[in-house]
């Protein structure tokens, strides 16, 4: 909603505070306004009619809640569901918000219906300290977006409109629900902050039984639950006011540290006192536990920041070029990289990795067998493979596990990644090392693999770009690293000094590329017009986008020319190696770009695509699919590895291949 539809008629006022009441069926809602005598539903179970609270401030606001939206509401009741279709795109002015309806759902059993709350600023009396940057407004629609979640959760929780009784005929819906933020605070579209006002973007799930609207549920959700919602969850004088200037101030002493990485010449930093076991491997939630370990830097490693709001600050800090992580298994060297992969987002206070931060282009690399690869140059680490198939501009719709490093590893540096992660668990041995009676066995022209190992010094030394390495077995990366952190039960150690000695000891000898890195072209991306012609992509999960392309689409036709060897299925984008992608709702936000791409078709490199896309709002990535309250922004190298991974993905070879 524009700033200068704002509302009209505001006064201030506690709202009211709806409790479950007696009566019949929409007994205080008939009594109020007059109203028409209703009929038994197929199976329809009764909602609690919400009493009119007994406070005079309270009972003002209540009554002026919104007659209109009570008496459309009113007549609905045990229409047809598609009745519903009257509330799309209209508006109603209550006493301290205006409620829009973006879109309607068709029948109870649809995605639900997507409205929009709006307050303006003489009434939130937000701060303007809270929003008054970037950073912090976005910190501050967090922060509103898990009170509105907290807050329909409570109102909901023991009120018979939002259970769902089985059954075709039992009531169904009558909730209402907000995209909830995770443990990393992003850009989201589920709240806005500004000197407008605050914005929030919630699903009402209308209810009805079978086909039948309930009306007086209806009424129940918007005219007895929102208003409370709206009152508790997005006044300033509801909310504690100390918990939100808190959240603000922390969020901003993170951005504030990793804008000092770079000058400080570290590619990461983990304060002492942080906790970085998660509670599980499905949780992202800090492990509770009773003696859990906090970290604490080795004395060799210990850097200080000085912070905006928090002051004083020590930890370990990473510095640029090639760092390895060592130790025996379960000790924590995964873990540790982990922490640090999503060091590249602010997190929540509490999180227990707070003042974990990382360079925000930082990018983490995996083996991915059968990933599909486009046109890109793996040379520098595959060459002469069977069948003299070109390495240059290199594609495939089966990628080994060696090839998908090569390939990522390619990708990242094209679209500006300053660091590579690795974990010796995840990665392809092949790409890693090449030992000595390997190489005796196999002669240097029979292997096409360039391992890592040899090219990790000169992504320093040449192109700047730092790694780190989760290293168990692969001893030969003591002679190449400048820094070796070793963890020992959680707890680090800086045994650099002991690694070089022991290199120096047993020297291994590694084998030096006959030919130099080179540079990374920027390569032209084109998505097919196909990929979404059909119907919009939709991220079923994290990790999966599905496309609709029409039935028949030939990857080899003009349209996809070059995407890959053979005809192959192009209904599923698999996004399960992208360990740095948090949010199902940033994945929705990449199918977006995706489907804005495909329906521009054009050609323009990876790094101009990637620009259009951050220069965009959340709501401009793809305007024809309307407003959502479900997106979140993604980094411009997630959206980038998407891309890479498209079956149908159309790159043009670059002269002479």
């Amino acid at each position: 909603m524009t700033p200068e539809r704002v509302l009209r008629g505001l006064h201030r006022g506690s709202g009211g505070r709806g409790g479950g009441g007696g009566g019949g069926r929409g007994a205080y809602y008939k009594a109020l306004y007059g109203g028409r005598g209703g009929r038994r539903g197929q199976g329809g179970r009764r909602g609690p009619p919400v009493s009119e609270p007994q406070e005079p401030a309270a009972r003002e606001a209540w009554a002026g809640r919104q007659p209109d939206l009570a008496n459309l509401l009113q007549s609905l009741d045990r229409e047809q569901y598609g009745q519903y279709k009257q509330l799309a795109g209209r508006r109603f002015d209550f006493a301290r918000f205006t409620l829009a309806f973006d879109s309607v759902q068709t029948d109870a059993f649809a995605p639900p219906s997507r409205i929009r709350v709006f307050v303006d600023q003489q009434t939130a009396q937000i701060p303007s300290a809270l929003y008054s940057s970037r950073v912090r407004a976005v910190a501050s629609a967090h922060f509103l977006s898990q009170h509105m979640h907290q807050t329909l959760v409570r109102l909901q929780a023991t009120q018979d409109g939002h259970r769902r009784p089985g059954g075709w005929h039992g009531a169904k819906g009558g909730a209402l629900a907000i995209d909830y933020p995770g443990q990393e605070v992003l850009e989201r579209t589920s709240a806005h902050v500004s000197a407008a006002g605050v914005e929030v973007r919630l699903t009402a799930s209308l209810p009805a039984a079978g086909r039948t609207i309930l009306g007086d549920r209806a009424q129940h959700m918007l005219l007895g639950v929102l208003p409370q919602a709206v009152e508790q969850a997005m006044l300033f004088p509801s909310i504690d006011s100390n918990a939100m200037q808190s959240f603000v101030d922390c969020v901003e002493d993170q951005e504030h540290l990793r804008a000092q990485l770079a000058p400080s010449n570290l590619i990461a930093f983990i304060g002492d006192g942080s906790v970085l076991p998660r509670a599980s491997g499905i949780s992202n939630l800090p492990l509770a536990e009773e003696g859990v370990v906090r970290f604490k830097s080795p004395e060799s490693m210990r850097v200080s920041f000085e912070l905006p709001n928090r002051g004083r600050v020590e930890g370990m800090g990473i510095p640029c070029g090639v760092t390895l992580v060592c130790g025996g298994g379960f000790n924590g060297k995964s873990t540790l990289l982990q922490a640090i992969e999503r060091g590249i987002y602010n997190h929540v206070p509490g999180d227990g990795r707070e003042l974990v931060v990382a360079d925000a282009t930082a990018a983490k690399i995996k083996a991915e067998e059968g990933r599909s690869v486009c046109n890109t140059n793996i040379r520098p680490f595959i060459n002469n493979l069977p069948f003299d198939k070109d390495t240059g501009s290199f594609s495939t719709a089966d990628a080994s596990g060696s090839t998908s490093m090569a390939a990522s590893i390619q990708e990242a540096i094209e679209v500006g990644a300053s660091a590579l992660l690795f974990d010796e668990d995840t990665c392809a041995t092949n790409f890693l090392i090449r030992d000595r009676r390997m190489q005796q066995l196999v002669p240097q022209d029979c292997e096409p693999i360039t391992p890592l190992v040899s090219r990790i010094r000169e992504l320093w030394t040449a192109k700047g770009i730092s790694s780190i390495l989760v290293i168990g077995g692969c001893g030969d990366y003591l002679g190449v690293a400048d820094t070796v952190v070793s963890m020992h039960r959680y707890e680090p150690a800086d045994v650099t000094s002991k690694a070089r000695a022991i290199a120096s000891d047993m020297p291994v000898p590694i084998a030096k590329p006959t030919t130099a890195h080179g540079p990374v072209l920027a390569r032209t991306v084109v998505v097919p017009r196909g990929l979404a012609s059909h119907k919009p992509p939709k991220a079923k999960t994290r990790w999966t986008i599905s496309l609709f392309p029409p039935r028949g689409l030939d990857p080899q036709s003009a349209d996809t020319a070059g995407a890959s060897e053979e005809p192959e299925d192009l209904s599923e984008l698999d996004l399960s190696a992208l360990d740095q992608l948090v949010s199902v709702s940033q994945t929705r936000s990449i199918a977006r770009i995706i489907h804005a791409a495909a329906l521009e078709s054009r050609h323009r490199t990876m790094r101009e695509l990637l620009a259009d896309a951050d220069a965009q709002t959340l709501d401009e990535l793809s305007p024809a699919r309307g407003v959502a309250g479900d997106l979140a922004r993604p980094r411009s190298i997630e959206v980038a590895q998407a891309i890479n991974r498209l079956r149908g993905l159309h790159v043009p070879a670059p002269p002479g291949f």
